[in-house]
């Protein structure tokens, strides 16, 4: 999987230093979690503002995770999952700056507002929906409608045919 920093939102890859050794270890993060086939590299291999959503979760996901233990990209893939179940709030972090980046970029290029609780909904399963609903996150998330499900998933696909 070749991947540039150049696929990406340059707000986001200045904002968290992307670089190609960042595009390198994320892969080698997520192979070593989900096995060689991980599915979270399809979403980041779209590129773009949807693929940016993705790579900005496993940055920041893993960034945090890095600074607590630096040989995580050593571990053997049991070890790494207890690792991440031990800090989940690793990923809760994450899960907020992915789906408020969704939002935002949502609102910027499409010019719609849409919820983050639908976005989530939509985009993730219900285990991050409600690892975000019990955490401290101060944001409003509430169970959509099906109204706002089908808008979600519609600006999503709408989002992820956007070129930057």
């Amino acid at each position: 999987m070749a991947l540039s920093p150049a696929d990406f939102d340059p707000q986001v890859v200045a904002e968290y230093g992307i670089t190609a050794e960042t595009l390198d270890r994320v892969v080698r993060y997520l192979r070593l979690l989900q096995g060689p086939g991980a599915p979270a590299l399809a979403d980041i291999a779209v590129g773009g503002y949807y693929g940016t959503a993705a790579l900005l979760h496993e940055v920041v996901e893993l960034d945090i995770l890095l600074e607590r233990e630096p040989g995580l990209l050593e571990m053997d893939r049991q070890s790494a999952r207890d690792f991440w179940h031990a800090n989940t709030d690793a990923h809760i972090t994450a899960l907020v700056a992915e789906y408020t980046y969704l939002q935002r970029r949502i609102r910027q290029v499409l010019g719609e507002e849409v919820s983050a609780g639908a976005l989530l909904w939509v985009n993730a399963d219900e285990h991050d929906f409600a690892m975000l609903a019990t955490s401290d996150w101060p944001g409003p998330l509430r169970i959509p409608d099906a109204a706002e499900v089908d808008r979600a998933r519609r600006l999503l696909r709408c989002l992820k045919e956007t070129v930057l």
